[in-house]
């Protein structure tokens, strides 16, 4: 016990001294400068271009960014990603070392949090210090998070089956009423609440904010797309000539070739109008392309088309079988721990609301565990033998890094459980706010939560015109996250809901 606490202090000393040096050396450059929100942001939206997208999260870290020069802000961007993929690592080699059953990438996160809120309480301006060098590279993460989850949604073809086509109606029954459940709970408990506190005197309209921009900007740059094109031919045209010559070098190549195809893929999608856009996730169309790809290379290769799927994601990092789909889901990791700079960047939205989000992150967090479970039971999702399945649909209103962590702990299908996650994001993102909105739900500040709750990125991005909402929305979305998290780390819940859902 005394050498665990004495690692564990090692990791705070670590961060704490890092924090420092980092303050140490950018203070002599400018002045310490706070960069908290004292109050919601009116002009913080998402990028239309990408409705539905979860790089919301990259609107949130946006006002910490200096406007310098484009090669400034990219080194800004890959040197922040790059501290907390070393961040990441390094906590995955200390929970391991430790015999930590907790998941790594939350800890980190918890962690990191903890230290940017001591550095500021220790030396005022050094952790929003920390916070501007991180928030470039935590809005690179959020960006490209969409991306990340694709794996999981390109692996479905290998997954076990649904069985019957009136199982998959079932599934789409717990994404539907799944979300009205999360919603209207979450919703209405903080209203009440609300109402209690005398914050909420009579309903009134949701402040939107109207769009002056006539054409918006697509997403994502020409050059970026070309280059995106350029590498998808050519690492394609090596990885099928390495592959039909049986060359040692086939599988990292086939690694990059199918890579390129999921970023161009995403990129290709994210540029679409912004009426499909709405009904059809870039996120979809980088899996379709994947799937595309995988297909193409299979024939020209003279493969089957699940053996060139199952290179995709070979479950090993090594850099001679690692596919894009290990890589890319590497990468939640580090985008988790950066969720640390989410939260303090709006520590002071969620010190003066404290207990209204903490009531509405524990209905959410607890109904959609536990509330999921029952009804997945009730409805026998998968038949008696669908354990799995069930197992699988329980992380539905968690947002996808964690929801992948809640699915390995509980066992179930990390393809199945991407699914219903950006399904419901999608359900969500696109009826939420006029569901609320129909049902006299006008208080901005439920509103947030709710769809929060309840429907991930997606759903907060469609928020993302509601002024007084929108904050709410996305600390909502991270923290019912952490929480659902928590609770299935804890064996007797995980034990309990485990229960609930198979009858086991």
């Amino acid at each position: 016990m005394k050498t665990i606490r004495r690692r564990h202090g090692r990791i705070l000393c670590f961060l704490f001294l890092f924090v420092n040096a980092i303050g140490h050396v950018t203070s002599r450059k400018s002045g310490a400068v706070s960069f908290v929100s004292r109050t919601p942001r009116a002009d913080v939206r998402a990028d239309k271009g990408l409705v539905g997208s979860l790089s919301v999260l990259d609107e949130t870290f946006s006002h910490a960014i200096s406007r310098r020069g484009g090669a400034s802000v990219r080194a800004q961007e890959t040197g922040g990603a790059l501290a907390f993929v070393l961040l990441d690592v390094f906590f995955r080699k200390v929970f391991k070392a430790n015999n930590v059953g907790f998941p790594s990438q939350l800890g980190g996160f918890g962690i990191l949090f903890g230290v940017l809120l001591l550095s500021e309480l220790v030396s005022p301006g050094k952790g929003d210090m920390l916070f501007k060098v991180l928030s470039p590279g935590a809005g690179l993460l959020a960006k490209w998070l969409p991306v990340f989850f694709v794996p999981g949604l390109a692996m479905i073809p290998l997954a076990p089956s649904m069985g019957s086509g009136f199982e998959v109606v079932k599934v789409l029954a717990v994404v539907v009423l799944g979300f009205y459940f999360s919603a209207f709970t979450a919703a209405y408990s903080v209203l009440a609440l609300r109402k209690h506190q005398g914050l909420v005197t009579e309903p009134s309209t949701p402040t939107i904010v109207e769009e002056t921009t006539p054409a918006p900007v697509k997403p994502f740059s020409p050059e970026l797309v070309t280059f995106l094109i350029k590498g998808l031919c050519l690492s394609g045209a090596f990885s099928i000539g390495a592959s039909r010559a049986d060359n040692q070098f086939a599988t990292p190549l086939r690694t990059i070739f199918m890579a390129f195809t999921t970023f161009a893929g995403y990129v290709w999608g994210a540029r679409l109008s912004s009426s499909f856009t709405q009904i059809v996730h870039p996120l979809v169309t980088s899996t379709i392309f994947t799937l595309l790809a995988t297909k193409l290379a299979g024939l020209a290769t003279g493969t089957s088309f699940n053996d060139v799927l199952s290179t995709y994601k070979s479950g090993s990092l090594t850099p001679m079988t690692a596919g894009a789909g290990d890589i890319l889901l590497f990468l939640l990791g580090p985008t988790v721990v950066s969720f640390a700079t989410a939260i303090y960047g709006r520590k002071r939205v969620v010190a003066d609301n404290f207990l209204v989000i903490l009531t509405g992150v524990l209905v959410a967090s607890i109904g959609g565990l536990y509330g999921t479970a029952a009804f997945a039971r009730l409805i026998q999702l998968g038949g008696a033998a669908g354990w799995v399945l069930r197992l699988s649909v329980l992380p539905r209103n968690v947002t996808t890094p964690l929801a992948i962590a809640i699915t390995n702990m509980l066992g179930g299908d990390i393809s199945f459980a991407c699914a219903v996650v950006v399904l419901t994001g999608i359900y969500g993102g696109t009826f939420g706010a006029r569901t609320l909105t129909a049902v006299g739900i006008k208080d901005p500040v439920s509103r947030g939560i709710g769809i929060g709750a309840s429907a991930q990125g997606l759903g907060v991005a469609s928020m993302s015109n509601e002024k007084e909402a929108f904050p709410f929305a996305a600390i909502s979305m991270v923290l019912t996250a952490v929480a659902a998290t928590i609770m299935v780390s804890i064996p007797a819940v995980k034990e309990s809901i485990i229960s609930l859902a198979t009858g086991n």
